[in-house]
């Protein structure tokens, strides 16, 4: 079974059992004259958690969805870092 068109009028005269749907784990789609123009998806707990601590201020929603990009490759590949630190606790102590 796919997700469900529904007209904008069934959302208009039906909003509570609409909800009820969604709430329960349906998406729905509704059409104005048979063009699809909004999709109601469930909120998942998490989600909800989240924009309660945003609602209290506790956390600020990201604002940007594209993914992140890998960041550029800083410094010498061929350098181990943890042996140059061991060299120069060796220095200090010695």
């Amino acid at each position: 079974m796919g997700t469900q068109v529904i007209p904008v009028r069934e959302l208009n005269q039906h909003t509570s059992a609409v909800l009820k749907r969604v709430r329960s784990g349906e998406e729905l789609l509704v059409s104005v004259s048979g063009k699809i123009v909004a999709r109601l998806t469930p909120i998942s707990e998490d989600e909800a958690a989240l924009r309660e601590l945003a609602t209290h201020g506790d956390v600020i929603l990201a604002t940007d969805n594209r993914p992140f990009t890998i960041p550029p490759v800083l410094g010498d590949p061929s350098i181990d870092s943890a042996e140059l630190i061991r060299q120069m606790r060796d220095e200090e102590y010695s």
